[in-house]
């Protein structure tokens, strides 16, 4: 019974080691990230919406973060009170981002009153900066305006900015984008 029981186990041994060093695990492909979010960042983009990034207290006046420079109530009475929400001047404002590295925006990129919400004008360069969390703007070789990547999907693109408003300072930014 000893013989049977050895005779059977040696075969056995030899299968099982067989089969652990003939499967071999595959690597799993490289991903070139810069080039997906490229891919995905170019085409052309419609704003759908400029929100506060932050939380704050103006005139007494509570905001929250998320609140619609372009539809909320209690930011259209204020900056009425400035002499109007200059903001909804932005509402149709069109991005294209060019595969060859060109961009263009048709709308509104300037305001009366020192408010600057896009210092990258209205064409120039881009590219991804700092592990393609920045969309760079460069309307010019000596003019940066980067944006940093808040969030992005195949149609909805989120980007941080700063926009100066006067009596205020910079103020940071959601400048919500969606694909046409």
């Amino acid at each position: 019974m000893k013989r049977t029981f050895k005779f059977y186990l040696l075969p056995l041994l030899i299968i099982l080691s067989h089969l652990g060093t003939s499967c071999k695990k595959e690597e799993a492909p490289q991903v070139d990230t810069a080039a997906v979010k490229k891919d995905w960042i170019t085409g052309v983009w419609k704003q759908k919406d400029i929100t506060l990034g932050v939380s704050t207290k103006v005139s007494g006046l509570q905001l929250t973060a998320g609140s619609s420079m372009l539809d909320d109530p209690i930011i259209n009475m204020l900056l009425g009170a400035l002499g109007g929400n200059p903001f909804v001047f932005t509402r149709d404002n069109v991005y294209s981002f060019n595969a060859d590295g060109t961009y263009s925006v048709s709308g509104i990129t300037e305001f009366p009153g020192g408010i600057s919400p896009l210092v990258a004008g209205q064409s120039g360069t881009w590219d991804l900066e700092v592990y393609t969390s920045v969309l760079a703007l460069f309307p010019s070789s000596d003019t940066r305006d980067p944006h940093w990547i808040n969030s992005i999907a195949a149609t909805k693109l989120n980007l941080a900015v700063l926009i100066t408003l006067p009596g205020l300072g910079d103020v940071p930014m959601n400048l919500v984008l969606e694909k046409q």
